[in-house]
């Protein structure tokens, strides 16, 4: 598994709102699936890119688990991510995606502030179609991810695909319920990916800590757009 993440580039000073991006790739995604969410992060990259100040302000670090987990994407710029085809294959390790997720994302926002730069709460983002094959260290993961997000140092969102335990999923928050995507809307699910890094990046809820990311937040709401474009209840 690639751990390894590039520095931060010091030629740009703005803000950053780190992803991480969980994506499962077992077994059962083969098929439309598959390749669909192929299609859907091809156009999540196109259209970040394409917004002047996302595409500054978004890192974004691909973590896939399929059979075994991996850092396919190291933390990169909007502006310098590219498509990446993904296979399906193996089990569904979620609980160990999403220790090196948080993982990721600690390490990240070390980097910022070492950097002297400030940073807006990141983003914990997952997409499975399937449950955890690895429940004793999911659980662990859990409790990691519920601590963080009662600290309010991650932003925590979970998609359920296909045949996915929306109950299982919803251990992973405590703030927002996990949603299931509508069919095959992986494209639209992507863009709205897209469309809220952009307010996000637009927003002036950063900080140069945790601390001072929060109280930022506080006087300023950041309306994310409806899911309603590719979501269900």
């Amino acid at each position: 598994m690639a751990s390894f993440n590039p520095p931060v580039k010091q030629d740009n000073p703005d803000p950053r709102v780190a992803c991480a991006l969980l994506l499962d790739t077992s077994y059962s995604m083969e098929g439309p699936r598959i390749t669909r969410l192929n299609s859907g992060y091809k156009a999540f990259c196109e259209s970040l890119a394409e917004d002047p100040l996302a595409r500054k302000r978004t890192e974004v670090t691909v973590v896939t688990f399929g059979g075994s987990v991996d850092v396919v994407v190291p933390f990169k710029e909007g502006r310098d991510l590219t498509p990446v085809t993904f296979s399906a294959g193996g089990a569904t390790p979620m609980g160990e995606a999403l220790n090196v997720g948080l993982d990721q994302l600690i390490a990240r926002k070390t980097e910022y502030k070492a950097a002297g730069l400030e940073y807006f709460r990141p983003w914990l983002f997952v997409i499975t179609d399937g449950v955890p094959t690895d429940m004793d260290c999911f659980a662990c993961a859990v409790k990691r991810i519920r601590e963080a997000e009662a600290a309010k140092t991650v932003t925590v969102f979970a998609v359920g695909a296909g045949d996915a335990d929306l109950a299982t999923l919803s251990k992973l928050s405590a703030v927002r319920e996990p949603l299931a995507l509508d069919g095959l809307k992986f494209d639209e699910l992507f863009l709205w990916l897209s469309s809220s890094m952009s307010v996000v990046s637009q927003s002036s809820a950063f900080g140069s800590s945790d601390k001072g990311v929060v109280a930022n937040e506080a006087t300023e709401q950041v309306p994310l757009p409806s899911p309603a474009g590719w979501a269900t209840w």
